[in-house]
């Protein structure tokens, strides 16, 4: 048995253990909230990606807080596309995109050839 105490978690003006029955329900109003609650079959793979992401991001709830009102009255990031107006931006480095993309593709170069020498890939 386990002496350690459950990750608790303020909701209105209580606080809950994250594996209860309340924590679910403000779960799922925040989903609700942010347009998560409902799968949309005619989204494309990025947009799912994206909406999985958000979700994930929802369920940990290790919000810092923001100044944004709908992000304090659900009590985590509520930003619309999962792009904060409070975060930070990074800045491109353009010298370094180049350097990832030509070892990404001299990566995916010798996965093919190491494919095709041994008979994983059969080219019509």
């Amino acid at each position: 048995m386990s002496r350690r105490k459950p990750k608790m978690i303020r909701i209105g003006s209580g606080v809950v253990p994250v594996a209860s029955e309340a924590y679910e329900a403000d779960f799922q109003a925040r989903l609700k909230a942010a347009g998560l609650d409902s799968d949309d079959p005619a989204l494309d793979i990025d947009a799912v990606r994206l909406r999985i992401a958000r979700r994930i991001a929802m369920w940990l709830n290790e919000w810092p807080g923001c100044p944004e009102k709908i992000c304090q009255r659900m009590r985590g990031c509520m930003a619309p596309g999962g792009d904060c107006r409070n975060a930070k931006p990074e800045p491109f480095d353009a010298e370094a995109w180049h350097r990832d993309k030509v070892f990404l593709m001299r990566a995916i170069k010798r996965r093919l050839a190491e494919a095709r020498a041994s008979g994983e890939l059969v080219e019509e």
